[in-house]
């Protein structure tokens, strides 16, 4: 295992800052440089306030090695790091967050022991499901049609309010915002935005 100080990554961990959370979900693949660096570019330009390492395609060693490097560059920075879906690599590296899936979160339960555990939303009628599962923060998408995705049917901003209306925890939203649309978020009541492309690309 790498030295990483568990110490460190738990205590920068959701829920929300006070204000609106700045979220970046990473992927590698598309990112000019190591996603550690990218981390610290994002937080010295006071871009992001978390990040959530989502790396499907890597096997569990090479993601809990990545976890560690990332763990400690948003320790570095003041800013929370999240990991995605390896709930027993955030134990190991003393992680407080975890995103999972909805169908993880409901095959699996809420993970014990942590601060802090998202899931996503697609529908209206998961809000409620969530919240029951346990889940702390959801992540309500796509709003827009994510350039990653384009060909996925956006959500819009009618579904982003109505999910906040029922919501009794934070609300973020996901999919195609970037500088320009954010303040249509901000608007929206959510209690922040995650990016993907917008931020892996700058």
């Amino acid at each position: 295992m790498c030295a990483c100080d568990p110490d460190a990554s738990a205590t920068h961990a959701l829920p929300m800052p006070p204000a609106f959370a700045r979220v970046w979900i990473t992927d590698r693949r598309g990112c000019a440089r190591p996603v550690p660096d990218q981390v610290e570019r994002l937080a010295a330009e006071g871009a992001v306030d978390a990040v959530v390492l989502r790396e499907k395609d890597l096997d569990v060693a090479a993601y809990e090695r990545l976890a560690c490097a990332t763990a400690a560059a948003c320790a570095r920075a003041g800013i929370a790091f999240v990991v995605h879906t390896h709930v027993d690599v955030a134990r190991r590296l003393g992680v407080a967050a975890v995103h999972l899936p909805l169908p993880e979160l409901r095959a699996l339960g809420r993970p014990a022991g942590f601060a802090c555990v998202g899931t996503n939303v697609h529908a209206l009628d998961e809000v409620a499901e969530a919240q029951r599962l346990g889940a702390d923060v959801l992540v309500a998408s796509p709003v827009f049609a994510p350039s990653c995705k384009p060909a996925a049917t956006a959500q819009g901003l009618p579904f982003l309010r109505a999910a906040v209306e029922r919501a009794r925890v934070p609300v973020l939203a996901l999919g195609g915002i970037d500088d320009e649309n954010e303040l249509l978020i901000r608007e929206s009541g959510a209690a922040g935005a995650c990016r993907m492309a917008d931020y892996t690309h700058r």
